[in-house]
């Protein structure tokens, strides 16, 4: 399972890549091995430039495309994604989605929690909407993967 923060949680004194390494730490994956898959995410996510930076240095889009980056390394089934959009300006917002749909297509299940309405209307896949706890609606919206 992977899991991409509203407020990025990146460490600030650690690089894009080792920031996204750092999330194979508990695997005790190889030093040359947890490398090459964070900069294979890094990649991915369209960061391979930055891979040096601070978290400090880059963007609110690039912080969180960092954070992506991060909840893909281990390959997960299944990515969490709390308000991914939420800092971001739209064209940013816009690139965050793509690649979540990218993501999906790659079968891996995307769950977006979110309060923007326009969230739900880009990503046309399937709604659950909850109230006070309790389940409103569930539509499908268009083709999704599970």
């Amino acid at each position: 399972m992977g899991f991409v923060f509203q407020s990025y949680h990146l460490i600030p004194t650690l690089t894009v890549c080792e920031n996204v390494m750092l999330a194979l730490v508990p695997m005790r994956v190889n030093g040359l091995v947890a490398r090459a898959r964070a900069l294979h995410c890094i990649e991915r996510v369209g960061l391979e430039r930055r891979i040096n930076h601070l978290p400090g240095e880059l963007s609110g889009g690039e912080q969180q495309r960092a954070c992506l980056a991060r909840a893909l390394v281990n390959s997960p089934a299944v990515l969490l994604a709390d308000e991914p959009t939420g800092n971001l300006d739209p064209a940013t917002s816009w690139d965050i989605l793509q690649l979540l749909d990218k993501i999906n297509k790659r079968n891996t299940t995307v769950v977006v929690a979110t309060h923007n309405k326009n969230i739900v209307d880009e990503m046309k896949k399937r709604v659950v909407v909850l109230e006070n706890g309790r389940l409103i609606r569930d539509q499908q919206l268009g083709m999704y993967h599970v």
